[in-house]
């Protein structure tokens, strides 16, 4: 019995320390995630994956403005803010990337493109589909495009994000390429199995 009562307490501390790792902005802003998620990819939006990046991008904090000048939950630049409303009017328009509403509806919307686009075109999964339009929503669709052909150049699976277009750089600065192929990795693999286990909804790479 002593056995067992380590055992428990062991595996209640690890779900403890899982939703732990979640933070407290993340639930209060559950259901308006949510909400805009099924406006924009319908009821089988991958909802852990979509909230693992604003947890990526902001950690919730609406408020967020980074050095370079990326606004809100989402993380958007001004001009890709702006570029947003004028092609969806009716649901971004006016710009407010610091209100949850328009970040949560934009991050989708915008997620949804770069998941249809040009970069992702042709993965060889959906969990590699998703990785291309990270790394277009982080660093540019055309780098991603760049890295693809390269790795196509190399004998590397074009169609695959993980240990190919992930792993060769086109040309940009060894800084930007590292944090570009880091962030689709930090966001699937390491950061919506929490907001899985948390309930948020479903992932993209089980």
């Amino acid at each position: 019995m002593r056995l067992w009562t380590v055992i428990i307490a062991l595996c209640c501390g690890l779900v403890a320390n899982t939703f732990a790792q979640v933070p407290p902005a993340a639930y209060r802003m559950q259901q308006e995630h949510r909400q805009q998620a099924f406006a924009v990819w319908g009821l089988d939006a991958p909802l852990a994956a979509l909230a693992a990046q604003i947890h990526q991008e902001s950690g919730w904090n609406c408020d967020a403005k980074s050095w370079v000048g990326a606004l809100g939950c989402a993380q958007f630049m001004p001009a890709t803010a702006a570029d947003m409303a004028k092609r969806y009017p009716a649901s971004l328009h006016p710009v407010n990337p610091r209100n949850p509403r328009w970040a949560f509806r934009a991050q989708a919307q915008y997620m949804l493109d770069l998941y249809r686009g040009r970069g992702a075109s042709g993965a060889a999964n959906e969990c590699e589909r998703f990785a291309f339009a990270l790394a277009s929503y982080n660093g540019g669709e055309g780098w991603v495009l760049r890295d693809r052909a390269l790795a196509d150049s190399r004998g590397l699976p074009r169609g695959r994000f993980f240990g190919a277009a992930q792993i060769v750089n086109a040309g940009r600065r060894a800084d930007a390429k590292h944090e570009n192929a880091d962030y689709p990795q930090r966001i699937l693999k390491t950061i919506t199995p929490r907001y899985v286990a948390a309930g948020f909804g479903k992932g993209v790479c089980q």
